[in-house]
């Protein structure tokens, strides 16, 4: 391992050479320092330097620069190793593939280099496959197929499952996808590779090849059953795929291992899809379910799987269109998620409503809580446990699901229902927080403290889950990361949060064992340290005052929960238990406070009374909340309410030049009033 670490260390030190001469040396400088740590097997103060290598910010084309020139297996040792040291040579390849993505899809360059294949010289066809590899990846796949699946060419044939070989995960996928093809011999020469590769991801394709109808592809796929780590039912393998990638499983998604493109096979051919990074997960966690669906259409875990899948591309672009980001394009992909969504059916969306919840996947809880609203005769298990929920984003939105399907017929609105859109109604929009930490003690002291702080929080012990969660969530005020996590390197976790829009203006903060080393290794890429977990002041001090997306949608959904109470009300629904919550989002904005003021109608009480007909004497406040506050001090009157010195103030509003509709109600009100409010306003006038 030392003299491969000492190799990496020169060719990085080569790569410096081309960055500015003062970024050069620090990054030189410092990797020389942990690459000599690493070699005294002084791993902790190594890594810390590693970190600070990945803080300093190296780009894609340094990072590029710095893989080709390194011999390929020392980059297998690295990602081999165990730790925190595989996470930052992870991380490295993920700023190689941004480097690559430019030069991949180039058709006449991969045409050159599979022709210079077929030379005689061992050495040349090795630059060859090396230049495949580096420079195209999974789009070399197409243009050795012919190759693949040729039974007169036995030497190009040799030679393709040479390449592919040694271009090892990066053609996993599409060679999986070419499976698909109606070619028997191409079919058992990709099983052949996908053995000899020995990728994990490939487990379930190859399973269900041993079902094969031609012979010699079921013997194929059989004997590459234990490379490929499959368990030989092709149902439970590409089940495990698929929930592997919906979560954003690192077993499947190294940082090396995300793509620009969803292979599949049509027309007699490969074609690629381009899909946004947001949605690539989700779109492969589909696409290995829909497989598993074909594989065995009795499994119980496909449809579940089906319905998380498609909730979660939904729920990526709603937080993709909240950030401001221009969807237009991809609407039509959300409207396949929908009814694809809508066919798994209202016990298959429901199973992936557990699993959602059970997973703190909260965007895509929320998502399947809605379409169950639609798709179930009646509220169903999975909704009643998202109604008590922790994540309160989730329970809002299963109070307004659960109020829509009382309001449609499909059963009576429950005491809990009631309440909780109170909840939903008089709650403002609070600020959102996650934090991410392996350490549960320390993540539950950070956590309680943002609680205490007034924030909503989630949170999470793995990275590539927190990330995953985070993708989903429309907004986001503050994150909290420990420098040290088991599956990604922190830097990674900080430079995706800090790619999305959608967390543009949240300030993420390091926890860790040893502060002051940590200040050090990440410097400025964070806005700071927490010295003590349970102290988060200098997180609400770093926090923007704009949340305009999250507010917008907090304040959609408090109207529509008031507004279903007073739909509710209206069919004998008793709302009583929310009529202090109503009253509470008077205050609100507007289109809160008309459902609140209606609903209130029904549920109001003497206390109530005051704050109504203040907001019926308020000219500042629309014409529409004015009259509805009005009218619910009228029918509270009527039911024998006693106004007090509200009456003045109602008096006020029939006699002043508000619009008639407001006038019309405040003098509804006065008229309904009691013997003795009549008397006590008559006493007042004179």
């Amino acid at each position: 391992m030392t003299g491969s670490y000492r190799k990496l260390g020169l060719a990085l030190a080569a790569l410096c050479l081309t960055a500015p001469a003062a970024l050069a040396q620090d990054i030189e400088g410092t990797f020389k320092q942990a690459v000599d740590l690493l070699q005294r097997d002084r791993k902790d103060e190594a890594l810390r330097m590693f970190q600070k290598v990945l803080a300093m910010d190296p780009s894609a084309e340094q990072a590029y620069a710095l893989w080709t020139g390194t011999d390929h297996d020392v980059w297998l040792e690295i990602l081999r190793t165990k730790g925190d040291i595989e996470l930052v040579g992870r991380r490295m390849m993920s700023l190689v593939d941004a480097a690559r993505r430019e030069r991949r899809n180039d058709a006449d360059a991969i045409k050159a280099l599979v022709k210079q294949l077929s030379t005689d010289n061992p050495v040349e066809r090795r630059k060859a496959i090396r230049q495949l590899s580096a420079d195209h990846g999974e789009y070399t796949v197409p243009h050795l197929l012919g190759w693949l699946g040729s039974t007169a060419d036995e030497e190009n044939r040799t030679t393709a499952i040479q390449a592919l070989t040694e271009m090892s995960t990066d053609v996993v996928l599409p060679l999986c996808a070419a499976l698909g093809s109606d070619d028997a011999f191409l079919r058992r020469n990709i099983v052949y590779v996908l053995g000899r590769i020995g990728d994990m991801r490939a487990a379930g394709c190859v399973a269900r090849c041993t079902a094969d109808a031609d012979a010699s592809v079921a013997d194929a796929a059989k004997a590459a059953l234990g490379a490929v780590k499959s368990s030989g039912n092709a149902c439970r393998d590409l089940c495990a795929l698929g929930e592997a990638y919906h979560m954003r499983s690192g077993m499947v998604l190294a940082d090396h291992q995300w793509s620009d493109v969803v292979w599949s096979w049509a027309d007699g051919g490969l074609v690629a899809t381009a899909t946004p990074r947001s949605l690539y997960a989700d779109a492969i966690s589909r696409a290995f379910f829909t497989a598993a669906h074909v594989a065995d259409a009795a499994c119980p875990d496909v449809l579940p799987g089906l319905a998380r899948a498609e909730a979660g591309t939904i729920a990526a672009v709603n937080a993709l269109a909240a950030s401001g980001a221009d969807v237009g394009e991809l609407q039509s992909m959300v409207e396949k998620a929908h009814v694809a969504l809508a066919m798994t059916g209202p016990g298959g969306a429901d199973a992936g409503l557990a699993k959602a919840l059970s997973q703190g996947d909260s965007g895509t809880a929320a998502v399947l809580v809605a379409a169950l609203a639609e798709m179930a005769p009646a509220p169903t298990a999975g909704m009643r446990a998202a109604l008590a929920s922790k994540d309160g984003a989730v329970r809002s939105e299963a109070a307004v699901a659960l109020g829509r399907m009382a309001t449609w017929g499909k059963g009576a609105a429950s005491a809990e229902v009631v309440r909780a859109l109170g909840e939903v109604a008089g709650r403002d929009v609070v600020r959102l927080a996650y934090v991410i930490d392996a350490d549960a003690t320390r993540g539950q002291a950070v956590a309680g403290a943002l609680s205490a702080a007034g924030m909503m929080v989630n949170s999470s012990s793995n990275g590539v889950v927190g990330l995953a969660s985070l993708r989903r969530m429309p907004g986001l005020d503050a994150v909290v990361v420990s420098d040290s996590l088991p599956d990604v390197a922190a830097q990674q976790v900080i430079d995706e949060i800090k790619a999305e829009a959608a967390f543009a203006k949240a300030p993420i903060f390091l926890v860790s064992g040893n502060p002051e080393a940590a200040k050090e290794a990440f410097g400025d890429t964070v806005a700071g340290v927490l010295e003590n977990p349970a102290d988060v002041s200098a997180i609400s001090a770093a926090m923007s005052e704009s949340m305009g997306a999250e507010r917008e949608k907090a304040d959609a959904l408090s109207a529509e929960a008031a507004n279903l109470l007073a739909t509710l009300a209206g069919t004998g629904t008793n709302i009583a238990s929310a009529a202090d919550a109503l009253a509470g989002a008077l205050g609100r904005k507007d289109n809160v406070a008309v459902g609140a003021a209606y609903a209130l109608c029904s549920a109001g009480k003497d206390a109530h009374v005051a704050a109504l007909a203040a907001v019926a004497a308020d000219g500042a406040r629309s014409e529409a909340v004015r009259e509805a506050a009005a009218r619910a001090c009228s029918s509270i009157f009527a039911r024998g309410g006693v106004a007090g010195e509200a009456a003045a103030v109602l008096a006020g509003v029939a006699h002043s030049d508000a619009p008639v509709a407001v006038r019309k109600a405040a003098a509804q009100a006065v008229g309904n009033l009691s013997a003795a409010d009549r008397a006590a306003l008559g006493a007042m006038h004179h």
